[in-house]
């Protein structure tokens, strides 16, 4: 088996060349890749230029401009200064997890499961990377559910599925209902393809959790063609915003191995409107607003400690991000300039993935 991590450019076509997808020094693939989003990842890795956005899903560019104080440039081939090395270290204990839960003033609910470490690979950003050595979620004999919104969605790093482990074990402790689970990654990471709304999700660390449970349990066809509840609309809070599903907020974001959750701004403030004053409410430091987030919350962990080439946005500014941060999402956009308006929109920089990628998943395809 190739080793990604041993592999550089002057190795590709000699450890490669007998590979019957290959075409030239390029690593481009041809018509026996399955889909066409495979084909993007190896396009991707010979590109000019890497860019990896923070935002979690595509949106408008009005959405863009009003807020790009929430998206930033990276250099997906190097590790990330601002990454949290220390929460992707300090939780191979259930002391030392207790110990970080507390100094974030996050509410510490067992069961919480160490990470000892595994045999798989991050590379990249949550938008532009990859992992090897993912592993499926199947929810059969599973009193949680999963919907089905493609196929192959439903891999992640070992560290996800230990959260999502222990989060469907403390949600029963909280006499949540049984949990129903939306995207994760495709097996080998990478991006979703152009007909996705997904920007991210590309290394195992992303889950969406939709606004709703297993209870009454689905059917495969309400799997398989999953409804949106929809908890806010605007600026107003809808009757489905249910306490359960406030606890069920809290709950998710309240893991020292979570980096982040994504939720429509009316969701955060809301929620800042229930918990600021009270204990335990270092979770909505957490609680970052983002169109699109209505009917789901998208929860993104921080890289664990042995993918050494995982990248993760810069940190969330301090403080809990109530107040003033959270009503300007309401605020309308300041009037456009001449200078503004007559502006040509600067092109997309192509993002290029980390070298690993393409490697990863000639692998993937000849594992099949």
């Amino acid at each position: 088996m190739i080793n990604p991590n041993s592999l550089t450019t002057s190795h590709w076509p000699k450890r490669l060349g007998a590979l019957s997808c290959l075409l030239g020094a390029t690593l481009a693939l041809n018509a026996c890749a399955p889909s066409s989003t495979e084909q993007q990842l190896t396009a991707q890795a010979v590109a000019a230029q890497a860019v990896a956005a923070d935002e979690p899903q595509q949106s408008s560019s009005a959405d863009s401009a009003t807020k790009s104080a929430e998206s930033s440039t990276y250099n997906a081939s190097s590790i990330s200064e601002n990454s949290d090395a220390d929460a992707g270290s300090a939780i191979g204990s259930i002391t030392a997890a207790k110990t970080l839960a507390q100094s974030q003033d996050l509410m510490w609910l067992p069961p919480f499961t160490p990470y000892t470490g595994s045999e798989a690979r991050i590379y990249g950003s949550p938008n532009n990377g990859c992992i090897a050595g993912a592993l499926p979620l199947s929810d059969q004999n599973e009193t949680f559910q999963l919907q089905r919104w493609g196929n192959d969605r439903h891999y992640a790093h070992p560290l996800m599925l230990q959260y999502l482990q222990d989060l469907r074990a403390r949600a029963a402790e909280l006499n949540l209902p049984p949990l129903l689970i939306g995207d994760l990654s495709r097996p080998y990471g990478g991006p979703y393809g152009p007909s996705s709304a997904h920007a991210s999700h590309n290394t195992g660390l992303d889950v969406d959790l939709p606004f709703d449970f297993a209870q009454p349990r689905k059917n495969r066809y309400e799997l398989e063609h999953p409804k949106d509840n929809y908890i806010v609309s605007g600026k107003k809070v809808r009757s489905s915003f249910t306490p359960e599903i406030a606890t069920y907020i809290k709950l998710a974001a309240s893991d020292p191995r979570v980096d982040r959750v994504f939720v429509a701004p009316m969701i955060k403030k809301h929620m800042c409107a229930l918990y600021e004053h009270e204990p335990d409410a270092g979770f909505l430091h957490k609680l970052r607003p983002w169109f699109g987030h209505r009917a789901h919350m998208h929860v993104r962990l921080n890289c664990p400690s042995d993918s050494p080439e995982c990248v993760l946005p810069k940190p969330i500014p301090e403080g809990s991000g109530c107040g003033y941060e959270v009503d300007s999402w309401f605020l309308p956009p300041p009037p456009k300039t001449q200078t503004t308006a007559n502006a040509k929109p600067k092109p997309k920089a192509k993002k290029v993935l980390p070298p690993q990628c393409p490697l990863i998943l000639q692998q993937y395809l000849r594992s099949k």
